[in-house]
């Protein structure tokens, strides 16, 4: 009995939900799994898609220096893409109470600016050992409103709305790297928490982040005639004569009551509550000095925060661009109901703007439609959206809507974003793991405002190379409206 006991494994291993491998006294834990989401879009768009395009909320950057180029298509395109493909490993060091996580990710968003590549998504330790202080330290997803905490692999529609892309905590990404003590949301109907982070999205910190300052106040620096008047003609003008590191966190909070039940994050009532589940939550981030170009003078920007301003232009924070130093405090209101394979959750942001360089930019002598000084000021972003869905089926079969509205500029008109999505999804094993999505969107989006580089009066400057045949790329005013199809199939195993 003593040899058969000896001569036995000191560990087990096994498939469920994931592949499993676990120390025979639970001292080491690692479950591994994979998700794959394969997606065929077909588009459909009017003709204002060709000319202006978009160029403000989701202008593609070239080049070392960003310069902007429009979005434009023609009316009609089909696509294939593998919108996720992450490889997961999770489970606990030591004791249940020391858990960790990590997630790579090989995939093309339909909005992405580069190819797609292999890329650490998560790669976090939890400490559960004090229901009460709770401690997750490392890369992951802030938690801040229910869009950004919520997995892709729960959610009811094939593609987030736009407009939970462009508030997060850091108005750049829904990860970040940091710090955060909270509660167990298993065991209190009050869940708390707060962190601190980076700021500047997945795989980035500061020290890689520079804020030039203009070495004259109000005086961008430049070319000879093209510095504002009064100004020394021959100071730097791509740099300043400062570049310093931006020593700046970013700080979170979220609060969360379950009042009614635990309905938790993931979209929809797949588990056909018995009794209502309510829950209400607030959240607050503030994230100083984000750079979006190097100066007031809208005259290039440092190599280091090209970083910054792509993922402003990818989540549709386009209208940010250029106008300086920024610090985001950013406001959300969230609230979620489930009941009987009923489901019904929206959310309200607010995001307010400051400027560090005041005033408003100049951009040159004027020199046709170039130079002059920028006619409006930057102002404040909002939006807000409600969905709801519907299991006709039990676990099996889900309808399901949703409409969101966005203003990102509040000092502008004719620049908002109105999106309805409606969906229908199929789950072949009663469970989020196995499923297929039909989406329809339609998208309107309103190009009126003023954004720096891009309409007129143009800087001139370097970045303007040929500032006397500049043409605005929104030099056309017309909406742009999208109605689209999605059929996807996503495998969680």
């Amino acid at each position: 009995e003593r040899r058969t006991q000896l001569l036995q494994p000191s560990f087990r291993a096994w498939y469920d939900r994931g592949f499993n491998l676990s120390m025979n006294d639970n001292a080491f834990l690692l479950k591994i799994r994979g998700f794959i989401q394969m997606r065929y879009t077909q588009r459909f768009r009017n003709d204002a898609w060709r000319n202006p395009g978009e160029a403000k909320n989701f202008p593609e950057l070239l080049g070392v220096f960003g310069d902007y180029r429009a979005q434009r298509s023609e009316n009609d395109s089909s696509q294939f893409n593998i919108r996720r493909a992450r490889l997961m490993f999770m489970g606990h060091l030591f004791t249940p109470d020391l858990k960790y996580f990590i997630q790579l990710a090989g995939e093309t968003a339909e909005n992405a600016q580069n190819p797609g590549s292999v890329q650490l998504l998560d790669a976090t330790v939890i400490s559960t050992h004090a229901p009460w202080f709770n401690l997750q330290a490392g890369q992951y997803k802030v938690y801040f409103n229910r869009a950004q905490i919520n997995n892709a692999t729960s959610m009811q529609f094939a593609e987030r709305a736009l407009v939970m892309d462009a508030f997060t905590a850091s108005g750049l990404n829904r990860r970040d790297i940091g710090i955060t003590i909270m509660n167990d949301e298993e065991i209190y109907p009050v869940n708390y928490y707060f962190g601190v982070f980076n700021g500047l999205g997945p795989g980035f910190n500061r020290f890689g982040s520079f804020s030039s300052e203009q070495p004259t106040a109000n005086c961008a620096g430049g070319q000879a005639g093209g510095t504002p008047p009064g100004c020394d003609t021959a100071q730097r003008n791509l740099n300043a004569n400062l570049r310093s590191d931006v020593s700046q966190l970013m700080y979170a909070a979220r609060l969360n009551w379950n009042i009614l039940g635990r309905p938790g994050y993931a979209e929809g009532d797949m588990a056909y509550s018995e009794t209502p589940q309510l829950a209400v939550g607030g959240a607050y981030a503030y994230n100083p000095s984000i750079n979006t170009a190097t100066d007031n003078g809208f005259v290039g920007t440092d190599l280091a925060n090209l970083n910054v301003r792509r993922q402003l232009a990818t989540f549709g924070n386009g209208r940010q661009l250029g106008w300086g130093t920024l610090d985001y405090s950013t406001y959300a209101f969230d609230f979620v109901y489930k009941y009987r394979g009923f489901s019904l959750q929206g959310e309200w942001y607010w995001k307010n703007i400051n400027r560090h360089q005041k005033g408003a930019p100049f951009l040159g002598p004027v020199a046709g439609t170039n130079g002059g000084v920028a006619p409006g000021l930057l102002g404040n972003a909002t939006g807000w959206y409600v969905q709801s869905g519907y299991y006709l089926i039990p676990r099996k079969l889900q309808l399901a809507g949703r409409y969101a509205w966005w203003d990102p500029d509040t000092n502008a008109a004719g620049d908002l974003i109105k999106q309805v999505d409606g969906a229908v999804t199929y789950y072949f094993s009663g469970t989020y793991d196995h499923q297929i999505t039909i989406q329809y969107s339609n998208v309107f989006i309103g190009t009126g405002g003023y954004a720096l580089g891009r309409s007129a009066p143009l800087p001139t400057s370097p970045v303007a190379l040929n500032p006397f045949g500049n043409v605005p790329l929104d030099a056309v005013q017309k909406n742009l409206i999208e109605n689209a199809i999605r059929i996807q199939y996503s495998i969680f195993f």
